[in-house]
């Protein structure tokens, strides 16, 4: 097998990192001053909301955090190459005739001149410093060090797996905000329209040039146009919601821009073909689960090395004492060597898991290539039709404007009715609703292709 390189491991704390509260979890950032002292109104920028994503979400502490479990998980699998030096202080009394006999012997104050079936009770301290060294384990020790770094490689990869869709996320909370607050302004002005509309006609009304049913048609108009304000201003109140439960820290309500601006990624767009090779090619999933295929391969070497046997070393070094003002010392120096006769099917039973475990991951890169191709084509056929709709409901927009200017012309004229007038008024309301929500979706679209692709990530750090 292909071994990854660890390369050198960082220094780190070993101890914990201290739990932070859970209100810490949603702390405010704090604005900057103005001249006067006064809190400055900056627009929120979307750089501004991917830089707190990255730096508070829980979900990439979590990923980082399992990193380290890896890295832990490999120092241990290569201490294994390594003596162990333990020592032991045991203490035993006794008037058993045979182990006060190996007692004294131990202790060199053995004397015949004692009845050795009725013999006085004796201590004894045992102090022993013991090196114990596998010289050989049937290839188990490597392979499962080689295991520890492909797993190790593997939550790297998920930890940029979770950055990207952690981007992602971000910035689709930050235009779905963006799309709230400007279909607030959509029906502010349409609030405001229909009340134009309605001065107009009660104007007309008290001239006796309308009836009173044209009134009553543009007041039900404006109680449909004011209810729809406020459903836009409680989405609003949601969108900032989700942003902060994103970001995993609460907003002060600060100002938007008044544009949907576009993302560092909206000149990164490729052809299709070209998209799904480079998500194939860099998807940090593609390298998590080959990674995870390749451990899963050295766990079933680590699981077959049951099948051979083992030889260490063991050196003992003791002293013994009844009283601590004599005693004597001794050393003991030999080999162990170990093979498992019979075991009743436990090493098959954890060669055959662990092949089975690796055929497992074969079978879920397969489901994952398929996966992600499709993921990257349905993202670039979204994006093209996200950009075909917002072309679509620009010009939409265009000719509802000049659609109700003329009605409005015509209805001052008396030669068009008030139904005529609520129409077009609701078409191009509705045509401003499609225009936000085709901005917001093209850029969402953009950043959806761009995750597909597993490239968020980089582009942000650029």
């Amino acid at each position: 097998h292909r071994v990854p390189s660890s390369g050198p491991i960082a220094a780190r704390d070993s101890s914990p990192p201290p739990v932070a509260p859970a209100a810490a979890l949603y702390e405010e950032p704090l604005a900057e001053s103005g001249a006067d002292g006064t809190p400055a109104a900056s627009p929120l920028q979307l750089i501004e909301v991917l830089q707190m994503a990255l730096e508070s979400s829980p979900d990439l502490d979590a990923a980082s955090e399992q990193t380290w479990v890896s890295e832990a998980g490999l120092r241990r699998a290569r201490a294994e190459f390594y003596p162990t030096l333990s020592f032991a202080e045991s203490y035993g009394v006794t008037d058993n005739p045979v182990q006060v006999f190996s007692y004294q012997l131990n202790q060199a104050i053995l004397s015949f001149n004692q009845d050795f079936n009725n013999p006085r009770t004796t201590d004894n301290f045992d102090t022993r410093l013991r090196v114990q060294y596998g010289l050989y384990t049937g290839g188990r020790r490597l392979a499962e060090m080689r295991a520890a770094q492909w797993q190790l490689q593997a939550d790297h990869a998920a930890l940029e797996s979770t950055r990207n869709e952690l981007i992602f996320r971000a910035a689709q909370a930050y235009y779905r905000l963006l799309q709230a607050n400007e279909l607030v302004r959509v029906r502010q002005e349409t609030v405001e329209q229909v009340q134009r509309h309605l001065e107009f006609v009660q104007a007309r009304f008290r001239a006796e040039t309308a009836v009173k049913s044209d009134v009553l048609s543009v007041e039900v108009r404006l109680a449909e146009a004011r209810e729809q304000l406020g459903t836009a201003q409680h989405q609003v109140e949601l969108a900032w919601a989700v942003l902060e439960n994103v970001l995993g820290r609460r907003l002060r309500r600060r100002p938007l821009p008044p544009a949907v601006p576009k993302a560092p990624w909206s000149d990164h767009v490729d052809e299709l073909e070209q998209a799904v090779a480079a998500a194939l090619d860099g998807r940090p999933e593609v390298n998590q689960i080959s990674s995870r295929y390749q451990a899963a391969q050295y766990a079933v070497e680590a699981a077959e090395a049951g099948k051979r046997p083992t030889l260490s070393f063991v050196g003992d070094y003791n002293v013994f004492t009844g009283d601590f003002q004599r005693g004597n010392d001794s050393f003991f120096v030999g080999l162990v060597l170990e093979l498992n006769l019979l075991d009743a099917g436990r090493t098959r039973a954890e060669v055959d898991r662990a092949a089975a475990q690796a055929r497992v991951l074969a079978a879920k890169y397969r489901r994952l290539a398929a996966d992600i191709e499709l993921d990257v084509r349905r993202a670039y056929l979204q994006l093209r039709d996200a950009e075909q709709r917002l072309a679509v409901a620009k010009q939409a927009v265009e000719y509802a404007t000049e659609s109700l200017r003329e009605i409005e012309v015509r209805y001052r004229g008396q030669t068009a009715t008030i139904t005529e007038l609520i129409d077009a008024q609701v078409r191009l309301s509705d045509a401003r609703v499609r225009h936000a929500n085709a901005q917001a979706d093209v850029e969402i679209a953009r950043a959806s292709l761009e995750r597909a692709v597993g490239r968020l990530a980089e582009i942000v750090a650029n």
